[in-house]
């Protein structure tokens, strides 16, 4: 083989074939293995739980029993080509790109509010087939806009002036949100940023009083939105008595009844109209009924090898931007997986967040594949130490 090479596509680095000296470029460095294996079984898993588990409900409404699978399998293989693509691009041009991303983000939020309503509030934007849900997209650009933003003041985070631009995106963000609703969405961007902030060497005598404050904004919200509330009394009748909303009812019911190989794959009962909606939020519990508390293991420890990887590659990249982008996009698979398991098995009130790479949708699928191919490209540029 040539000495000089052409970089072609391949998900973990490149495959080198002979080119003329005019054509040649140097190969592209690996990205981490694990992060892109991790990601891709999620994946694959999520493709075949949506399958197993929508049968029942695709034929009672819409005579197809394979209608969620056909529409998931295009978002598999959209995702995989996103991951892919910016799995190259060089992460280190959206810096220019954060404010354009971060404006985008906020109009489509206020977009969403004039769209038409589905159960009585406004979270997605309908598109011929697709459902756009701006949120996720907006948590994207926000992640990336406050990684761009940190590592602009570098040191000077360490004054609580500093941060006053955030907190004005972070409040009209948030207001914005609430009117959708959209609790949740500002619960967990409060939480992300404060990863990142934390990451960023903000000081704890600052940070102390604002979650303080961001905890009895969330309890005033709570407790006076009706519905909200209601669903508060639901998680704690469901802690104490075999009360609790019908969701999480049926959700333990089959995680318990799957024990710890499960019933097999398209054998579970919860999908036969017990479990509403058990391929999206409560994928997981279909999960625990069909494969057991091994399946269930599985996926989580495939969650942990991303978190644990997205440390490593942070720890390791080779300039600020980078370590508080991949900070912030880990930050944000932590916080959401661990709130949608915590929901599952009835640990925390219903909060409506899909299982990341694994629940039926195509935005928070294709949101979550750009975040991981963003962190794959990060992984390239790895070094000892910034």
């Amino acid at each position: 083989m040539s000495s000089t090479s052409a970089t072609w596509l391949s998900p973990f680095g490149v495959t080198d074939e002979p080119s003329s000296a005019s054509s040649c470029q140097a190969p592209m460095p690996k990205a981490d293995r694990w992060i892109w294996t991790a990601a891709m079984a999620l994946m694959a898993l999520g493709t075949v739980m949506v399958l197993s588990s929508s049968v029942m409900l695709a034929e009672k409404r819409y005579d197809a029993p394979g209608f969620f699978w056909k529409r998931q399998l295009i978002w598999w293989g959209l995702a995989t080509l996103l991951m892919l693509g910016f799995s190259r691009f060089d992460y280190r041009r959206l810096k220019k790109f954060a404010p354009p991303l971060l404006l985008v983000g906020l109009i489509s939020l206020v977009a969403v509010l004039f769209a038409p309503p589905v159960n009585n509030a406004h979270r997605w934007i309908p598109l011929g087939w697709f459902n756009l849900q701006p949120f996720e997209a907006f948590r994207l650009a926000m992640i990336v806009y406050t990684a761009a933003f940190l590592a602009k003041r570098g040191e000077e985070i360490v004054d609580l002036r500093q941060w006053l631009p955030l907190v004005v995106v972070l409040v009209i963000a948030s207001g914005l949100l609430i009117l959708e609703p959209e609790f949740s969405g500002v619960l967990t961007t409060w939480a992300i940023i404060g990863i990142m902030l934390i990451a960023a060497g903000a000081r704890w005598r600052h940070l102390l009083p604002a979650v303080v404050i961001a905890g009895l904004a969330a309890v005033i919200l709570v407790f006076g939105f009706g519905y909200k509330r209601a669903r508060v009394d639901d998680w704690k009748n469901g802690l104490t008595s075999t009360g609790g909303s019908y969701q999480v009812q049926q959700s333990k019911i089959a995680l318990g009844s799957g024990g710890l190989l499960g019933k097999g794959l398209g054998n579970g009962r919860s999908k036969m109209l017990y479990l509403p909606e058990p391929h999206t939020d409560f994928i997981l519990a279909s999960v625990g009924e069909e494969l057991g508390l091994v399946g269930m293991t599985g996926v989580l420890l495939a969650f942990a090898v991303l978190v644990f990887r997205g440390w490593k590659v942070a720890s390791r990249a080779p300039d600020r931007f980078g370590y508080l982008l991949v900070m912030g996009l880990g930050g944000s698979l932590l916080v959401n997986a661990g709130l949608n398991a915590a929901v599952v098995t009835g640990l925390s009130p219903a909060t409506g967040l899909p299982l990341p790479f694994v629940s039926y949708g195509g935005s928070s699928l294709l949101c979550t594949a750009v975040a991981w191919g963003i962190v794959l490209n990060v992984s390239r540029f790895r070094t000892a130490s910034w």
